[in-house]
């Protein structure tokens, strides 16, 4: 049979968990080498694990145990098989299969695409769905909300690539992600924990039993439904064996709730979570099953009262009565529909809304749990089965479900269920199953409302993004042949002006200028919040363009007699931004402070970290009362304003500036005081994003 593969560890049908790592292997090695034969005895199982705990783990020594270990171990005991475990990551074991190198591998989801590759058993081992998950400091509450994220995925994972995955969803969603692949789920996590993601999807058993040992936030993202059997080669000589033998255990161990099937589930899944498990209800649930509970209790007291005081039983009945009305009540405006099953008689009571969900009137439908089991998809049922069935016995600490309910039109709608188990107090013995049902298809035709709504606000976001782009031509074209002409005019190249014509013509010029720049403002302030505002991340000298940009001002300061002081670091200092941005920012805030300034000056400087840079201006204006700063950066905001204003402006610049600010990944902040002026500072990195320097 050749040396054990790195990470492995046989196990055999009929020895202990110590011994069977290595005696199963005298007999069949020492009989092959009589023969002259293969040294692959034929009770040999190879099984393909990879590391994805609780359902199978892999310590540092190589010893493999979890649910699939327990489940394969016990047919080999009954079997009389050695397994050889054949450890990898989810790649490689895959790989292996492809190969045939392996006979069977744990844990894998029935999806089409691997339908055509893989042979799989019949029955369903597990039933799991992706989960999303968040740095702890972040709040993702949808898929749109993982727009623009890093996100971390297991390689080769059908909740990473297969339909249904996330990255099909972000597809469908036009959603821009970063995908960032690892061999495991615990890799995905720890890159959330060390912030090396936003986001990451892992299977939501491994999420719940493991949430606890990371820093990560569970969001309400479940998604991909997915069936988890044993694949096999699909042409290797044993396949069909094998999965006769696995489905013929796996049906055995169901119908037993005693049996290794059940215990493995608890052993791994249910206690492993139970602790860790948050039951967040929304909001209407839990006031809708304290009246139910209220309603219950209600009922066995009245039934207590018939037997003991007959007297008593139309006062109960009237009781009763009323109960139920305020019941019903609450559920109509809940939505829901009840069902109510009686475990010692079979009977089910279905609510008249329970009905309506399905097009029936409540005396259509045979009150029995065989009716409401008949009406759920096929595909369905056996789930829900084992849903119940695992609650009742306790397995699960609740009942919640979403299947698939035939309507009376002949369609199917999609359907919550969530119960709560009703036990005797004498002997806690169960007695009957109170539960609601949420028509998820409502919340589907809300989501298709939204989305339609989504796409009319995008069109008209084109739409506006078009009229901006051709009024900016239609508008800057005139303005800017104004300018110019304006200037060959008060050149006197097409002969001498007066007084009176340059005057005029500056006049003409100036409010030129200041229309153009109004537009500008209004461009960017437009592609800004559209999101349309690219910035280009490239080294340039930060020193050189702060001195262009105070040489630029200086006239407007001298005009109005101020100073203009400039503090710069020695040496040039080299930053990777969008130059023309920074400019921007810069220009806009020594624009304001010259314009607010009547006497004194402005001041500029330039202090440089390890990481990032502080631009400041520093004026001895007008300032800033503390009560008008947060209006302050926002767009068409002035503190002068009316009539009798001083100070001309549309409001734009220090939104522009703010917005700018943050889209090359740094902040401005102000410091003021009404008659003592004022600083705004900006702070930049110095790296752009994705920089190695």
């Amino acid at each position: 049979m050749g040396p054990t593969p790195r990470g492995a560890r046989r196990r055999g049908g009929t020895h202990s968990r110590r011994l069977r790592r290595s005696l199963p292997l005298v007999v069949p090695l020492a009989l092959a080498a009589c023969l002259g034969v293969s040294t692959r005895a034929a009770d040999v199982v190879r099984v393909g694990v990879y590391d994805n705990p609780p359902k199978v783990a892999i310590d540092e020594t190589g010893e493999v145990s979890g649910l699939y270990p327990d489940l394969v171990e016990d047919i080999a005991q009954h079997e009389g098989w050695t397994i050889e475990y054949v450890a990898g990551t989810w790649t490689e074991s895959m790989a292996r299969l492809d190969r045939g190198e392996i006979d069977v591998m744990v844990d894998v989801a029935r999806t089409p695409p691997r339908i055509p590759l893989y042979a799989f058993n019949e029955e369903t081992v597990l039933v799991n769905w992706g989960t999303v998950y968040a740095r702890a400091s972040l709040e993702i509450l949808s898929l749109p909300d993982l727009d623009g994220l890093r996100v971390a995925v297991m390689r080769g994972s059908t909740h990473t690539e297969d339909p249904g995955g996330i990255l099909d969803l972000a597809e469908r969603f036009g959603l821009d992600i970063v995908v960032v692949e690892h061999d495991s789920y615990q890799q995905v996590f720890r890159a959330l924990s060390e912030g090396e993601a936003d986001a990451g999807v892992v299977n939501r058993v491994f999420g719940i039993v493991h949430e606890a040992n990371y820093a990560v936030a569970r969001t309400p993202i479940v998604f991909n439904p997915i069936e988890l059997r044993f694949a096999l080669p699909l042409a290797g000589e044993r396949t069909a064996g094998l999965i006769e033998r696995i489905d013929h255990y796996l049906s055995t161990w169901k119908a037993d709730p005693d049996s290794i099937y059940y215990a493995a589930l608890e052993k791994h899944l249910l206690a492993a979570a139970r602790p860790e498990t948050i039951v967040r209800w929304p909001p209407w649930v839990l006031p809708a099953l304290g009246s139910a509970a209220a309603i219950i209790l209600v009922l066995v007291l009245a039934v207590l009262v018939v037997r003991r005081e007959v007297r008593k039983r139309s006062a109960a009945e009237a009781a009763h009565r009323r109960a139920e009305e305020r019941f019903a009540l609450a559920m109509r405006g809940a939505n829901d529909g009840l069902w109510d099953w009686d475990l010692a008689t079979g009977r089910v009571y279905y609510s008249p809304r329970w009905a309506a969900m399905l097009g029936y009137e409540p005396d259509e439908l045979e009150p029995s749990i065989d009716a409401f089991r008949r009406l759920v998809h096929p595909d369905d049922r056996e789930r829900v089965v084992q849903a119940e069935e695992l609650y009742m016995a306790g397995r699960a600490d609740r009942y919640q479900a979403e299947f698939r309910m035939l309507h009376r039109d002949g369609l199917y709608i999609d359907v919550l269920s969530r119960a709560f188990l009703v036990r005797r107090e004498s002997d806690d013995a169960p007695v009957r199953v109170v539960g609601t049902h949420v028509d998820i298809s409502e919340r589907k035709y809300a989501a298709a409302q939204l989305e339609e709504a989504k796409e009319r606000a995008e069109e008209a976001d084109r739409l506006k993004s078009a009229f901006l782009a051709t009024m900016s031509h239609e508008l800057r074209t005139p303005l800017n042949s104004i300018i110019g002409f304006t200037g060959i005019l008060l050149q006197e190249l097409a002969g001498p002006l007066n007084e009176e014509q340059r005057k005029q013509m500056t006049m003409v010029q100036t409010s030129a200028r200041h229309l153009l720049a109004l537009i500008n403002d209004v461009l960017d302030i437009s592609k800004i919040e559209a999101g349309q505002l690219d910035v280009v991340f490239e080294p340039f000298d930060v020193v050189e363009l702060i001195d262009e940009t105070v040489r630029a001002a200086r006239p407007l300061a001298d005009a109005k007699g101020l100073d203009l002081d400039l503090s710069l670091p020695s040496a040039p200092t080299e930053i990777e931004s969008d130059r023309r941005r920074v400019g921007q920012i810069l220009t806009n805030l020594l624009s304001n402070a010259i314009k607010f300034t009547e006497e004194g000056g402005v001041s500029v400087h330039c202090v440089v970290g390890d990481a990032d840079l502080t631009i400041s201006v520093t004026d001895t204006g007008i300032g800033i009362a503390e009560k008008d700063v947060p209006k302050l950066f926002n767009p068409f905001q002035q503190i002068d304003t009316g009539l009798t204003r001083r100070y001309e402006g549309t409001g734009l610049g220090l939104s522009i500036c703010k917005r700018l600010s943050e889209k090359l990944r740094g902040r401005i902040e102000l410091t003021s005081a009404p008659g003592r002026g004022s600083t705004f500072s900006v702070t930049l990195p110095k790296r752009g994003p994705g920089s190695e320097r």
